[in-house]
């Protein structure tokens, strides 16, 4: 029923919610091990770094690695990496972006820079008028201009604030140049994990909890799509969705039931 080699998993809404190990997660983890299949993690999260994803991972029971982590800042830095080796890059973030694309061999601009490759955005609580106008200039002037997610707002402790999604918009606005977009629903992230796997769309599965999020993006990217009705998305919702998955299951231990 399931002849894929390669699996992209979502995380929250998936193998956790909150603080709280969804049923199912560590036994498939474990699955796919044993039977020897390719598997990432992927996270539209534009803020929350790999190892602190790793270390919550572990604390809830799943011991990872790196190799099977890809989250939507690293997906975007590779991709930069491959167009522009070497190149620079102006980054709309904080420090382990900064750092993030350091560690591919790129150059991070200075803050007052109006060139560059690429223009990457990211979430940036010190964002402000100049950085804009910098970012802005960098790509009216042809740099490569990519945002992590489009997502308007972070939920915090007791309330939002802006997410890098806002920030971009600023950029687009001033520039008049519509960013490229890595995370989910779009189909670059899955594209990027496929690369690093060596993987064809035909031979992978996307699992995820949300329609308009998990799904579409399996979808944009030709994966198989499995829904799990664990997270953001309910079985009325799919109901009335237009868009329908290739399988659904309640959750990872519905799951690994049909492939046992």
């Amino acid at each position: 029923m399931l002849p894929y080699t390669t699996y992209l998993i979502d995380l929250d809404g998936v193998i956790y919610r909150g603080n709280e190990l969804l049923p199912g997660a560590k036994e498939f983890i474990t699955w796919l091990e044993t039977n020897e299949k390719k598997y990432l993690f992927l996270t539209n999260n534009s803020f929350a770094t790999a190892t602190q994803i790793l270390a919550k991972l572990e604390r809830l029971g799943i011991a990872t690695n790196n190799a099977h982590l890809l989250t939507a800042g690293q997906a975007a830095v590779q991709y930069i990496a491959r167009r522009f080796p070497q190149g620079v890059v102006y980054v709309v973030g904080e420090q382990p972006l900064i750092e993030l694309v350091e560690s591919f061999g790129l150059t991070a601009a200075n803050i007052d820079a109006q060139e560059a490759n690429a223009v990457l955005v990211g979430l940036d609580r010190d964002f402000d008028y100049a950085v804009m106008t910098c970012a802005m200039n960098a790509v009216r002037s042809g740099a490569l201009f990519i945002t992590i997610n489009r997502d308007p707002v972070l939920p915090i402790a007791g309330g939002f604030i802006p997410g890098c999604g806002a920030l971009a918009a600023a950029i687009e606005v001033a520039s008049g140049v519509t960013p490229e977009v890595v995370g989910k629903p779009e189909p670059m992230l899955l594209q990027e994990a496929m690369h690093l796997l060596d993987s064809q769309p035909g031979e992978t599965a996307m699992i995820g909890d949300g329609l308009q999020v998990d799904i579409l993006a399996g979808q944009n990217a030709g994966t198989h799509t499995l829904l799990l009705l664990s997270g953001s998305s309910s079985r009325k919702d799919l109901e009335k969705s237009p868009l329908k998955p290739d399988h659904v299951y309640q959750d990872l231990a519905d799951l690994l039931n049909q492939l046992s």
